[in-house]
């Protein structure tokens, strides 16, 4: 028996990694789940033995997940909170791109978080006082740009999903609830790859994102507030705004903005 624990998948880079580490800081021990065994250790050793659990695997496979569920459950330590963070980013144009990308990211970005969340829920539910299933979602599930569609997609599907599992926590009548992030540019390795429309969105993350520790702390922050849904910045919000006010009026935000120029 040690220290409460947080789960988070996607854990050994990027925001997973800052999650981690942002955990641990606060004097959580850090469940952590990827495929890169080797960053995972290299990740445990820095923070600790004692402060970490490392399961490798795969939020594509549920027997993966299983394993770790297996792996937290033997600690005896209650589950605070859970980071369902795993995710990856294809992009190109829907009529060109190949179907098995964007089945890559609906595998990990849609089906994994439903997995995660059906093989750790339930350790999260034998807890008396509250926990939080937390899933990364994106400013891509409020707005959509040409290119990214496929992507924005996956996101779109996790701002229902989490929604609809929030509301399903409150009827089971348990100490669980669900909350979403809603980052916006983050300075990770997310958009690495060799296209075009990627090399514009780096340069974009590299000058106007956030660091992933900063956006580790402002989760933390967040949830401490109770917030449920967590933007990374305002601007945002106004861009959400803008969309749902152009779908409301009878049009996509892109064609309103080329009506407005003419």
């Amino acid at each position: 028996m040690g220290a409460d624990l947080i789960a988070i998948t996607g854990a050994a880079r990027g925001i997973g990694e800052a999650l981690a580490r942002e955990a641990v800081r606060r004097g959580y021990r850090a469940a952590l789940f990827d495929r890169d065994e080797a960053s995972l250790a290299e990740l445990c050793a820095e923070l600790g033995q004692g402060e970490c659990l490392v399961c490798v695997g795969d939020v594509a496979s549920g027997a993966d997940l299983q394993r770790f569920a297996d792996l937290i459950g033997r600690q005896g330590d209650a589950l605070r909170l859970v980071f369902a963070n795993a995710g990856i980013m294809r992009a190109g144009e829907l009529l060109e791109q190949a179907p098995g990308e964007i089945e890559q990211m609906f595998a990990v970005n849609v089906f994994g978080t439903i997995r995660t969340a059906q093989a750790l829920i339930p350790l999260m539910e034998l807890n008396q006082s509250a926990s939080v299933f937390v899933v990364t979602g994106s400013t891509s599930m409020l707005s959509v740009a040409a290119g990214y569609g496929s992507y924005a997609a996956s996101k779109h599907a996790l701002l229902a999903l989490t929604e609809a599992l929030d509301a399903e926590l409150m009827q089971r009548n348990v100490s669980v609830r669900a909350a979403l992030l809603c980052p916006a540019a983050v300075q990770t390795g997310l958009a690495d790859g060799g296209s075009e429309l990627l090399g514009k969105l780096r340069r974009r993350m590299a000058s106007h994102g956030i660091t992933a520790a900063d956006m580790a702390k402002l989760a933390f922050d967040a949830l401490a507030q109770d917030q449920s849904v967590i933007f990374s910045n305002e601007q945002s919000k106004v861009a959400a705004r803008e969309r749902l006010e152009a779908v409301l009026s009878g049009r996509f935000v892109n064609s309103k903005r080329a009506v407005g120029r003419k």
